[in-house]
């Protein structure tokens, strides 16, 4: 089995499908974890929940728009009584992508997929995955999950991640500057933009080989993203 790390996907169902083509991933044998944030931004959020609900041994990590997402699912608040913060970075296009679909999804992917999402992952050869980052001085199961998806002094610091052989973030977008996934000590940043005029990327944690799909923005013409 090899493990594989998703970048945050931004309701970009199209990027999305490419890399799971593109990749020598294989559904049912190896291990997928996504990194967060497969809310907001590009038009196709409730089908990329779906394509991940559907792939076996995957394991999720909340990210911090994907935590506004389930905070309007649990109320399923009118437009006109949404959290206008969250409208306004994305959320917009999560709200009218499930407006689309039946009205059940809501209520069954707030349920199977994004009240199961994890808010950090430690797997048995010692790397640990979370969305945003953590305190290296302090035990992580003892940090506010707020925190965990919302703080980026990790990245920014290029702090090492202590007591883990490697660790796999998103949520800080390294394009324009890198358009391909990159280490700061030990850490590993996927988000490459795809909400923005960026790609989306998998990697196989291991090999450190990785696919992208293409500009998100050539996929969705005409449409703003984030």
């Amino acid at each position: 089995m090899e493990t594989y790390a998703l970048g945050d996907i931004h309701g970009a169902f199209r990027a999305l499908e490419q890399v799971l083509e593109r990749s020598p991933f294989r559904p049912g044998i190896d291990r997928l974890i996504h990194l967060g944030d497969v809310s907001d931004g590009w038009p196709d959020t409730a089908e990329c929940v779906e394509r991940l609900l559907s792939i076996p041994n995957s394991i999720w990590l909340q990210g911090n728009h994907d935590w506004w997402t389930a905070e309007w699912m649990a109320n399923e608040s009118p437009r006109e009584e949404v959290n206008m913060l969250w409208y306004q970075q994305g959320g917009r296009a999560t709200f009218e992508s499930y407006e689309r679909g039946p009205k059940e999804q809501i209520e069954r992917h707030f349920r199977t997929f994004f009240g199961k999402q994890l808010t950090y992952f430690e797997d048995e050869v010692g790397n640990l995955y979370v969305h945003g980052g953590y305190d290296p001085d302090l035990p992580i199961a003892e940090q506010d999950p707020y925190s965990l998806i919302w703080d980026r002094t990790l990245w920014r610091n290029g702090m090492f991640a202590e007591d883990y052989h490697e660790c796999f973030i998103g949520h800080t977008p390294t394009w324009p500057a890198s358009a391909v996934p990159c280490q700061r000590a030990n850490v590993w940043n996927l988000d490459q933009g795809a909400a923005y005029g960026g790609r989306l990327s998998l990697m196989n944690v291991r090999t450190k080989e990785f696919v992208q799909s293409d500009v998100v923005q050539t996929l969705y013409p005409g449409v703003k993203g984030r």
